[in-house]
């Protein structure tokens, strides 16, 4: 009777065993753009010469992937903040806490591109948005988070995929705010492995535009490689509610300069 129920815990202990592999497998996933692409179109090195806290602009790609030539990124919104100047980030508009902000909003619906959409031209079928975690400070010198190792976000059919890789054992936890310690120590107790390895970061959803910058929807999720968490699950994990998170990324959205593509 005992071998019985040894063997049988044994093999719930396997089928435990393979499910957190598996859930270990998910959460530790990192996309093909980071293991099989450039690492250094990612990486946001900034461009020689390039103003003081000048924003990143989009990448309009056709079918094939391909670069559009004509692309004018000019000829978008171009805003300029910096990481050691508060004053220069914008409000963030949160559309499910502030009503009088709903005649601004439009959803992402339309199917076709603002860039390249003219007659003869070549339209985008994506539009993309890389090494957007670095800046060029004043001293014209990189600046970034050591703990994010490559960024890129990706704008198609109306959906956006914001993604950074994120190495936290890198990150300089004696610089850190007491709000933003607690975070982190939130973040490592609910998920472990990211300090570990490097890990897949990021924020899907089928976002809505505000003054001409992408902003987030309430049915906004949030991934850990190929988990998926909504928002609302994700900020009580973190120790927040899901306004307070929605409201600080919608912030970061328009410091880094995520303009409407389509606008």
């Amino acid at each position: 009777m005992l071998k019985k129920v040894a063997i049988a815990l044994g093999v719930l202990l396997l089928l435990a065993a393979g499910v957190v592999a598996y859930l270990w497998h998910q959460a530790t996933a990192l996309p093909d753009w980071y293991t099989e692409g450039e690492l250094g179109d990612y990486a946001g090195e900034p461009v020689e010469g390039e103003e003081p806290g000048a924003i990143h602009h989009w990448i309009a790609l056709d079918e094939q992937g391909n670069q559009i030539p004509d692309f004018d990124p000019a000829s978008l919104p171009r805003r300029y903040y910096t990481y050691d100047d508060p004053s220069t980030e914008p409000p963030a508009v949160d559309p499910a806490a502030d009503p009088a902000a709903g005649p601004t909003l439009r959803k992402r619906m339309r199917s076709g591109s603002g860039s390249g959409s003219g007659s003869g031209k070549t339209k985008a079928k994506r539009h993309e948005l890389r090494g957007f975690h670095v800046r060029t400070g004043k001293d014209g010198k990189p600046q970034r988070s050591p703990a994010v190792r490559a960024s890129r976000a990706v704008y198609e059919d109306g959906r956006l995929e914001v993604g950074l890789i994120l190495d936290l054992s890198r990150l300089p936890k004696d610089e850190l705010r007491p709000r933003s310690r607690e975070r982190y120590e939130r973040a490592v107790t609910n998920f472990p492995g990211l300090t570990k390895r490097d890990v897949w970061v990021g924020v899907e959803d089928e976002p809505i535009s505000v003054e001409g910058y992408l902003q987030l929807s309430p049915g906004a999720e949030v991934r850990v490689g190929k988990l998926t968490y909504s928002l609302a699950t994700a900020a009580k994990r973190m120790g927040m509610t899901e306004l307070e998170m929605r409201m600080e990324i919608n912030r970061e959205l328009r410091r880094l300069g995520f303009t409407d593509p389509e606008a």
